[in-house]
């Protein structure tokens, strides 16, 4: 998947790239969309009247296309339901035009090729929902576990923030410490030295 942005004159006027945008109002669903096909995406400014630049829009596009293209083993991406769906609807229109075109079926066949046909498209949908639950719950587990792990670095970090604190605290109290002794004794070889004179 390739995701196309338009409005990258309002972008410009505002001295902004795509990222800084995505940066600071990129919307949680659209960062995982994002995500999923691979930070592919390019922008376009529709209102442009530079042809290089509408040349050059176009020709990132295609170029993602075709990276996509060579990393699918030189296919575009095709999905497997599109691929079911696209197959049993091409048996469904055969087998209806073979109803249609032949006078020789009575009411009763012609009423059991549609309970069948309604039967197919009953197990087309469930397969279609399964896939679609199955890919989702795929996502959402995956979507977890990036979470899990990005919760177990905060931690990490903030736990060995607190231990370089508490490090710092103690490395400062012990300096301190040595200062004042520091002081004292220069404070003692003063009185020394003034009792001597």
């Amino acid at each position: 998947m390739i995701v196309v942005f338009t409005g990258g004159d309002e972008l410009e006027d505002n001295d902004e790239t795509l990222d800084d945008y995505l940066g600071r109002d990129c919307p949680e669903p659209l960062k995982e969309v994002l995500a999923l096909c691979e930070n592919r995406c390019v922008l376009f400014d529709n209102k442009t009247k530079d042809e290089r630049k509408r040349f050059a829009q176009v020709q990132h596009l295609l170029s993602l296309v075709n990276k996509v293209i060579s990393q699918n083993c030189g296919q575009p991406y095709i999905d497997e339901l599109f691929v079911e769906l696209k197959e049993g609807a091409r048996k469904l229109r055969k087998k209806q035009r073979e109803v249609d075109s032949s006078e020789g079926y009575s009411e009763l066949q012609r009423l059991q090729f549609k309970q069948q046909m309604q039967q197919t498209y009953d197990e087309q949908l469930k397969r279609i929902t399964e896939m679609v639950e199955t890919k989702l719950k795929e996502a959402t587990a995956r979507l977890e576990q990036q979470l899990l792990e990005e919760q177990a670095a905060r931690l990490k970090a903030e736990e060995k923030a607190r231990l370089a604190q508490k490090r710092s605290d103690e490395e400062i109290r012990n300096l301190q410490e040595h200062l004042e002794k520091a002081r004292e004794e220069l404070r003692k070889r003063e009185e020394n030295r003034c009792a001597i004179l």
